[in-house]
């Protein structure tokens, strides 16, 4: 087991957890302003290291104005939640963020070849999206009913599934590595422990009356699908990194890697997790 690797993830938390809890019960003031400027700084962050990925690769990118749009998707879906613009208007500012950067790509980029306008315009898509479009649906958490305890709930579904694969995973799992191609330390065994891990947060959040959206076994059912979803999230990175040819997506967490190394299981199970509340009623 890389005891290194694990111990740098415990430390991690140790630290993180009771940062984001003092943020989140301590200084809920304005929608919770003090945790969204963090969702924020980890999207701008996270925007930077993708460009990073397709220019370790030699792919051309609008590196600091794709990163720089991506911040204000988080930023106005924080200004929708507590009213200053319409609800929705993200539908129209999104497409027209992807639009000034298709009129970088083509009429700024000063590139006559169709492959590379191409490889420009999507690499600079995807630095705009990923992490920052789907972080916002994390900010989105702090316009729901009970947002202190949803959020917590939400951080902890994601890094309890993510400890727990890890830790039996290194543990226990080398005879049933599954030798996939974009991760092949993936295995049955921490895949399983991962989902062991949501369904364990879930039942510690039982208690909490009126918080859960559904009833016991809907609730556990929210924490299989979540688990699963946290782990594609996983991979979806993984098999970016794999791509550029690095290990880890940036330097600037010591012992761990770069962002998105630590919010990659978030990316894809945010909106999830968001809907499944909006759709029950909270």
């Amino acid at each position: 087991m890389n005891w290194r690797g694990f111990l740098s993830r415990i430390a991690l938390v140790a630290v993180a957890f009771p940062v984001l809890a003092a943020l989140i019960f301590l200084v809920p003031q304005a929608s919770h302003l003090g945790f969204n400027i963090v969702v924020l700084i980890v999207s701008v962050i996270g925007g930077l290291e993708t460009a990073a990925l397709f220019h370790a690769r030699g792919i051309p990118t609008s590196r600091y104005l794709a990163a720089a749009l991506s911040a204000t998707i988080p930023a106005g879906t924080y200004l929708e939640v507590v009213g200053l613009v319409p609800v929705g208007w993200m539908g129209v500012w999104v497409p027209f963020l992807l639009a000034v950067l298709l009129v970088r790509g083509i009429l700024f980029q000063g590139r006559k070849e169709l492959p590379s306008i191409l490889a420009f315009v999507s690499s600079s898509t995807l630095t705009l999206l990923y992490p920052g479009f789907f972080m916002s649906w994390i900010v989105r958490l702090s316009g729901l009913q009970q947002p202190s305890v949803t959020i917590l709930f939400y951080l902890c579904l994601v890094f309890g599934n993510d400890m727990s694969a890890y830790f039996a995973g290194s543990l226990w799992g080398e005879s049933t590595r599954l030798g996939l191609p974009i991760s092949p330390q993936k295995s049955v065994v921490g895949f399983g422990a991962g989902l062991v891990g949501s369904l364990i947060i879930v039942s510690f959040f039982l208690p909490v009356r009126g918080f859960l959206p559904y009833p016991p076994a809907g609730s556990y059912l929210l924490g299989v699908v979540v688990g699963l979803v946290v782990m594609l999230g996983d991979l979806l990175e993984s098999g970016l990194k794999r791509s550029a040819g690095v290990k880890d997506s940036g330097i600037v967490i010591p012992g761990r890697g770069g962002v998105l190394d630590s919010v990659d299981s978030m990316v894809l199970s945010a909106p999830l997790f968001y809907y499944a509340f909006v759709l029950a009623g909270r």
